[in-house]
């Protein structure tokens, strides 16, 4: 059995490992374009602001580490060109000798993930303009600020990593005001909740602007100015954008693999795409949404790594099923750890529900322990069943366990459960962790009075 996986980094590693687990006689070769493989995407941000201070913490494992642990041979700074269907052959090339070669396969897993989106904008050329996907944008970063010192950044876009961003550079001491498109921060919110992240970006001193679009950089050799759809010109010494990103579909649309409404590759449940022996995962893939059944894209290193597992064990024959998502994500912004899962107000009433919600703030521990405070839960609730279709929580990102929060609300929506039995969880309680009534407990009692107004 021969298996060649395109892309080294979190599905690909995830599948060539259990593959191999699984079948220890298997060939598995991974190619892998970057000189990096299984690195944390998501640890980045805090490499640039140096919480992370050495950039090997956030290898995982290095091509020669992970052959020598997990068995797959991995290929470094080599680029699948093509892939040939009816013959099952790939044809490589060795980026550093710039030679092609074909190899066979048995099974083939595309696993290329996403690229970041720079828009055709007017100066979009000049230096000082960064994107974040990669730990060679990340040293990028790094090296500008230790050799340049800048004092003033503008960050495009105000997602997850956007605001990441925003964070690790106050952590540098930069000036940073951020652009975004949207009428708020954190589209995947509700405005209500994200309002409070944005208050708390203007006491750190951010300039937050929202419902402006970029339409111009200016400057001579690197960037100077940035100038928005409402006129502003921002001074800056340098910019990173990040207005999101969209799957590296290309060498699969070549080969005939089909994609799906998304524009992500279309897979089954088993990860096998249209095209026999097959298989895709991670962000280059689309999923299904568990509440809604709708196809979606939600790139996350999380979904990635369990998509590449599923892959792995299909590949070998071995059952295994990746059922879908809730769009579950937490994230630190400053002080602040935010989080969600499932459906926002505004996106539930898109789909057609009738729905009833609950805001409501609650201590984090008992009030006479140290470092008490309060956090913030919204439930967003079906009105006629009193089943949880969503749920968004904002807190101190040291003490008010955030994640905990979300955790035990997205084992809810999984689980189909109302409002009105979070009550019943058999919640851990001692006066360090929590109170009596958890505000999780007590948002699902306020959601399920809404219900009957």
């Amino acid at each position: 059995m021969k298996i060649v996986v395109i892309g080294g980094v979190a599905a690909g590693t995830s599948a060539a490992a259990r593959a191999k687990r699984l079948n220890p006689d298997a060939e598995i070769i991974i190619f892998e374009r970057d000189s990096d493989i299984s690195y944390s995407g998501c640890g980045l941000p805090y490499y640039i602001s140096n919480i992370v201070e050495e950039r090997d913490d956030i290898i995982i494992y290095t091509p020669e580490r992970f052959e020598a642990k997990k068995g797959a041979k991995v290929k470094a700074q080599h680029s699948v060109e093509d892939i040939l269907v009816d013959s099952k052959e790939v044809i490589v090339k060795d980026l550093l000798k710039n030679k092609e070669k074909k190899l066979k396969y048995d099974k083939l897993l595309i696993a290329t993930g996403a690229s970041s989106i720079i828009p055709p904008l007017p100066g979009v050329e000049l230096d000082n303009i960064f994107s974040l996907r990669n730990v060679h944008d990340a040293d990028k970063i790094v090296d500008f600020i230790e050799v340049n010192n800048p004092k003033k950044a503008v960050v495009i876009g105000g997602g997850y990593i956007g605001l990441e961003l925003t964070e690790s550079l106050l952590e540098q001491n930069i000036d940073v005001r951020v652009v975004e498109k949207a009428e708020q921060i954190l589209t995947n919110f509700d405005s209500d909740m994200a309002d409070i992240v944005l208050e708390h970006l203007k006491e750190k001193g951010v300039e937050v602007i929202t419902g402006d679009g970029i339409t111009e950089f200016k400057g001579e050799e690197n960037v100077e100015q940035v100038l928005t759809e409402s006129g502003k010109e921002l001074d800056c010494d340098f910019v990173v954008m990040s207005i999101g990103v969209k799957p590296n579909v290309e060498l699969a649309q070549k080969a005939g693999v089909g994609l799906g409404e998304t524009g992500a590759i279309k897979v089954n449940s088993r990860m096998e795409t249209s095209v026999s022996d097959i298989y895709a995962a991670g962000d280059c893939v689309e999923s299904t949404h568990l509440l809604t059944g709708n196809p979606v894209w939600i790139p996350l290193g999380s979904t990635a790594n369990k998509q590449g597992r599923v892959a792995g064990s299909t590949m070998m024959g071995v059952e295994g099923e990746f059922k879908g998502v809730l769009g579950t994500a937490i994230s630190k912004v400053c002080d602040l750890a935010v989080a969600r899962t499932g459906l926002t107000f505004a996106e539930a009433e898109a789909e057609g529900y009738e729905v009833v919600s609950s805001v409501i703030k609650s201590g984090n521990h008992s009030g006479y322990y140290p470092n008490y405070n309060k956090f913030t839960v919204k439930l967003i609730v079906e009105k006629d069943s009193g089943i949880i279709l969503g749920a968004q929580v904002i807190g101190d990102a040291k003490f008010a366990g955030v994640d905990k929060r979300i955790d035990i609300l997205v084992t809810a929506i999984h689980n189909q459960m109302k409002a009105s039995e979070l009550i019943d969880l058999d919640l851990a309680y001692a006066p360090p962790f929590s109170i009596p009534k958890d505000g999780v407990m007590v948002a699902g009692i306020v959601a399920d009075k809404q219900r009957n107004k």
